[in-house]
């Protein structure tokens, strides 16, 4: 079957919007993301932060389970939203809605390892997340500034120790 050239010519025209769009702000920014901080994620459907909504954190200040009706392929990982307004918004500004250390504990990062925090145990701090594994570490971080510097200083470090 012979496909019409007016047919052929609106498919490449597609596919060439398609590979220009990827080379947009928001392409670069996914490219950027790729090769910084990987966000923790579930080991069994990849959903980043274990399906929760990033944006969810800032806008109702809970920990909020996304929906896979509403989610978008970001930096080699699924993200799920509540709805699409917060899909829409983490789109617009992706790098404001990430965990800080990419989900990981800052206090196990400060002692030098990673251990991935839980998205239900998180704080906002300077307008970024910050996710822990147990609410002592949580406490000790917020009462402790020189955890979060050395979380600072460990994770270049710790990242590199991590197992992709």
């Amino acid at each position: 079957m012979r496909v019409p050239a007016a047919r052929r010519r609106a498919f490449a025209l597609v596919v060439t919007a398609f590979v220009a769009s990827l080379t947009t702000s928001a392409g670069a920014r996914a490219i950027e993301l790729r090769l910084g901080d990987d966000p923790i994620s579930d080991p069994l459907t990849g959903a980043a932060i274990f399906g929760f909504d990033p944006v969810a954190y800032f806008t109702r200040n809970q920990a909020v389970t996304g929906s896979e009706n509403h989610r978008v392929y970001f930096a080699g990982k699924v993200w799920h939203f509540e709805s699409e307004a917060n899909r829409a918004a983490f789109l617009a500004e992706p790098q404001s809605y990430l965990p800080v250390f990419g989900g990981y504990d800052p206090a196990a990062i400060a002692a030098g390892f990673a251990v991935a925090g839980s998205p239900e145990l998180f704080l906002i701090l300077d307008e970024r997340i910050y996710l822990f594994r147990k609410p002592e570490s949580r406490e000790a971080f917020l009462r402790d500034p020189a955890i979060r510097e050395a979380a600072a200083r460990n994770w270049p470090q710790v990242k590199r120790d991590l197992v992709p």
